[in-house]
């Protein structure tokens, strides 16, 4: 018979499944959109962007809280003190991890109006746009093979609720996602740093 915390953990993990996968879908389309930008050179250096700036980096902080914070012990034994067992883990920490997502690709603003720390126009350099674009579609298939590659309704939680030892399922989930983990790091990175216009809000993403 399913027992209840089953039920609860195979919806949540249900909802991490469908929120990531459309995080992902906005998130591709915010590191690989190229398209041409308006360009002021005439931008005074002035106090008037430290709001921009420091609204971004908080975004980006609070980001890197999440993920190290719910990767903790500390919050897996508060999790266990307040009667959430390992099962629910795994997909309440997809689930933060994609809403703390949506502010990044949704609310980061302009820092300057002004030039970016680099610029290639579309319109001038096709070729380099179609190296890029190739270049982009690539690694987010190497993104997507890893996560297939590393059992994604593991990966999720799902695929825990209905095994008897959860701590040997973590152990062989590390074991078998360490390379693959690894490889889906260096493709965002790629993606991060390759791309016709480099903004400074950009180029928190690619330093954080």
């Amino acid at each position: 018979m399913i027992s209840f915390r089953h039920v609860v953990g195979w919806l949540i993990g249900l909802i991490g499944l469908g929120f990531s996968l459309l995080t992902l879908l906005h998130l591709i389309l915010m590191l690989s959109t190229q398209t041409n930008r308006a360009i002021n050179e005439d931008v005074p250096c002035c106090g008037r962007y430290l709001k921009s700036l420091l609204w971004n980096l908080g975004l980006v902080t609070l980001f890197v809280l999440q993920h190290s914070g719910m990767s903790s012990d500390i919050w897996k034994r508060m999790l266990i003190r307040i009667g959430v067992n390992d099962l629910l883990h795994r997909p309440l920490y997809i689930i933060f991890s994609c809403a703390v997502l949506y502010p990044i690709i949704f609310h980061m603003v302009v820092v300057l109006p002004g030039p970016p720390i680099w610029y290639f126009d579309v319109d001038e350099y096709p070729r380099l746009w179609l190296a890029v674009f190739l270049l982009h579609c690539m690694m987010w298939c190497v993104i997507c093979a890893g996560a297939v590659a590393a059992e994604p309704m593991e990966l999720i939680g799902l695929r825990q609720l209905y095994r008897d030892n959860i701590q040997e399922d973590a152990a062989q989930l590390i074991n078998e996602g360490m390379h693959s983990r690894h490889v889906g790091v260096v493709a965002f990175v790629v993606i991060l740093w390759v791309h016709m216009a480099m903004s400074v809000e950009r180029f928190l993403l690619a330093t954080a």
